[in-house]
């Protein structure tokens, strides 16, 4: 392979330059062909990634440039290492592997036994968690396990590219913006100018580029049976005939990129389609860029739309596509269509706000700078009266860029929805999942400024948007502020909500919000005065004394349950399950007494279990014999009588259950039915029915404890609704209608 780089033009023309980097190129070249292939230790299944892939790069970047004559020796250095190494970040050890599948190497967020939960294949879940990290990792292999001398201006000891390619390689994985941001467009290196911003342009484009059967050959598709999403990334190589996809228009003078070939599968075209449609925006960024830049060497004399002619077999696409339109959709999903009322935009932001909050608390346990104080979240709601603004302020995690874009601006995408997060194995369960919470903001105010700083960064990101607008404004500062997110609404249109009454502000808080720990405050300020309180929100427990929290029992979320119905009941002791009268069987003392016991301290596995036996007494003997004798069967004998029942305890030990014919049968170790029950005025003629009674019972962290009724119990097959009042993660939901199937008549929950 080392022949083949060395015939690429890139190459060539350094060598027309009697180049001094030619000696250190050649051991990279040497480096890349020995490391590259360990890019199939994870990524087997995945279109070619070896030392062809990087000479075709470099052969599209030296199509592309306008006149490459103009261009550094450093320059054309670091585009053919920018080709070579900007894929070694795919390189995983087997060390580093079984790290990582022991999740004690987490990769960047993704935490592989999360991720092999998802997809339930190891190979799969081990490639998510490096892919989306690549550029990132190949940055750090760069700086970390290369040698510094590979990187040396010639005849210099210490002037370094290391970095600057290091960047550009991970340039090709990052967001378009990353590059105006973190890499230069005009330094010097020793004697030799350097646009690192040029070459990650030209590195992403021709890597995109490289698509078509030479990248993914037929015979490794079929020894390698890719499946899934890795079967229609091959599938869509095939689909491209043509080789060169670079011309130039012999009118226009200008540089095109064309794509031939022959599409036989609908989806495969769809995917294809949404290929181009990438490159078409990559392609518009990137000849804006450069067109910045005030060197003319630098130009792209480039058409920034892709020339489409795949040929479809058997199928046809028009140009037609779905499209929203911007204020309408909008409109449906905000304000009362939605919401009911204007005011729950501030409960959208403050919930919005807790989240931040939670998962900020999250992250804290393990950063270094709360290693010696503890993270205190806090939510705060400034009604600034001076400035004619109302804020609602948070320290919690932010945002960065990324976020901001692929999430927060992208209505219906939801962060906490997205393997962003969920693959990061949280244990925190967000409150905000539809992702158009932020939306809320146009029911408060028509203009909404934001400014975020993301818990990891020191770059605050400021957004300024309108309501019937789609148009962002989007700027970036250095910033020495904590982490956190502040929304800037307009006062007027805020106050009018809440009939210009501050104390209808601090009511709709307070009742709309449980104390989940996190204090939210208001302040106000008025003529350069200050005043703020402190908004007490109820705990959950205290809303109804004697209610049941049954957080242990789900999954991130506390809920309280009451019951307020006649008949039944929480219970504290067995009597109050049915009324009848309890007595304990004392194993020790071989005795029967009527001790009291809280039922929470005899549960079992979720389930109690006691006797039942009823008690035909001497006067009801004889109408329950003829009975008995008549209808031959105890049940339907016992509804003819009135007659008491007894619940006994055991101290573990289970009775036989049926019907004892005889009491003085041995029921338990050595004691009879007669030696339990003598104290008691009941027939001696009179079998004696005993049951073991199996009840589920769920505890909270109160002596009760709440029966659950058995399917069947009820006439009604299905349930029942009942309004009732509902905290979802301490949020209030409104207008609900709970659906209690096989429960109990009159339960609230409230979280």
């Amino acid at each position: 392979m080392m022949e083949k780089v060395q015939e690429t033009h890139l190459y060539k023309c350094l060598k027309e330059r009697d180049s001094k980097f030619i000696s250190q190129l050649d051991e990279v070249i040497k480096y890349a062909e020995t490391m590259l292939p360990l890019i199939n230790n994870v990524f087997a299944s995945y279109t070619i990634h070896g030392i062809q892939h990087s000479i075709d790069i470099m052969e599209y970047m030296y199509q592309l440039i306008n006149n490459v004559d103009q261009l550094s020796e450093l320059e054309l250095v670091a585009l053919i290492y920018s080709a070579l190494l900007h894929d070694i970040g795919m390189i995983a050890k087997n060390d580093e592997i079984k790290e990582i599948k022991s999740d004690t190497n987490i990769v960047g967020k993704r935490k592989y036994s999360k991720v092999f939960e998802r997809y339930q294949d190891e190979e799969i879940a081990l490639q998510e968690c490096i892919r989306p990290e690549h550029g990132i990792r190949a940055e750090r292999y760069i700086k970390s396990e290369m040698k510094d001398e590979l990187f040396l201006i010639p005849e210099t000891t210490h002037v370094s590219f290391k970095s600057e390619v290091a960047l550009i390689c991970r340039a090709h994985n990052e967001d378009f913006e990353w590059i105006k941001k973190e890499l230069k467009s005009s330094m010097k290196k020793g004697t030799f100018d350097l646009n690192a911003q040029y070459i990650a342009v030209l590195l992403r484009i021709s890597d995109y580029l490289d698509i078509d059967e030479q990248r993914a050959p037929l015979y490794l598709y079929k020894f390698l049976a890719p499946k899934e999403f890795g079967d229609l990334e091959w599938r869509q190589h095939f689909t491209i005939d043509n080789y060169d996809k670079i011309r130039k228009n012999p009118k226009t003078k200008e540089l095109e990129i064309f794509f031939q070939g022959t599409s036989q599968d609908p989806t495969i075209h769809r995917k294809l389609l949404k290929y181009f449609d990438s490159i078409n925006a990559e392609l518009r960024n990137a000849v804006d860029l450069c067109e910045s830049f005030p060197e003319e060497k630098y130009l792209l004399t480039l058409k920034t739309t892709v020339i489409n002619q795949i040929q479809t077999n058997g199928f046809s696409f028009s140009d037609l596509r779905l499209s929203l339109e911007y204020n309408a959709v909008t409109n449906l999903l905000m304000g009362e269509n939605i919401y009911g009322n204007k005011k729950y935009g501030l409960r959208e932001l403050i919930q919005n706000s807790i989240d931040a909050c939670k998962t900020m608390q999250e992250s804290a346990l393990s950063m270094e700078k709360y290693r010696y104080k503890t993270y205190q979240p806090e939510i705060s709601v400034v009604l600034d009266k001076d400035r004619k603004k109302v804020m609602i302020i948070d320290n919690g995690s932010g945002m960065s860029i990324d976020i901001l874009k692929k999430y927060f601006l992208n209505v219906g995408v939801s962060y906490y929805m997205s393997d962003d997060y969920k693959l990061q194995d949280r244990k925190y369960s967000p409150i905000g999942h539809y992702g158009i919470g932020f939306l809320a903001c146009f029911m408060l105010s028509d203009k909404v400024e934001v400014n975020t700083v993301y818990y990891n960064e020191l770059k605050m990101n400021h957004i300024s948007f309108e309501r019937n607008s789609e148009y962002i404004c989007l700027t970036c500062e250095e910033t020495v502020k904590e982490q956190g997110t502040e929304i800037v609404l307009d006062y007027d249109s805020f106050f009018a909500v809440f009939d210009r009454d501050i104390r209808q502000v601090v009511s709709f808080i307070k009742e709309n919000f449980l104390d989940c720990g996190i204090p939210i405050r208001l302040l106000t300020i008025e003529s350069g005065i200050s005043n703020c309180r402190e908004c007490e929100m109820e705990k959950g427990s205290e809303i109804i004394p004697g209610s049941i929290c049954l957080s242990p029992y789900l999954n991130g979320i506390d809920v309280y349950v009451y019951c307020n119905c006649q008949h039944i009941n929480f219970a504290k002791y067995l009597s109050d399950i049915n009324g009848y009268d309890t007595y304990y069987y004392d194993e020790k003392n071989h005795s029967i007494t009527q001790k009291i016991i809280p039922i929470k301290k005899c549960v079992k596995n979720g389930k109690i279990k006691f006797w039942s036996i009823p008690i035909i007494s001497n006067d009801d003997e004889e109408e329950f014999l003829t009975a008995y004798d008549v209808l031959g069967d105890y049940e339907d004998a016992l509804d003819r009588i009135e007659y008491e029942m007894i619940n006994i305890w055991s101290a573990g030990i289970l009775p036989q259950k049926g019907l004892l014919t005889e009491p003085e049968e041995t029921i338990i170790g050595e004691y009879t039915v007669n030696d339990l029950i003598k104290q008691f005025d009941y027939s001696d003629e009179a079998p004696v029915s005993i049951n073991v009674i199996e009840q589920d019972v769920v505890t909270g962290n109160s002596d009760m404890v709440l029966p659950y009724l058995k399917r069947g119990r009820f006439t009604d097959p299905y349930g029942w609704g009942k309004r009732g009042i509902c905290y979802i993660k301490n949020v209030l939901l409104s207008e609900l209608n709970i659906i209690i199937p096989y429960l109990i008549d009159g339960l609230i929950l409230r979280e």
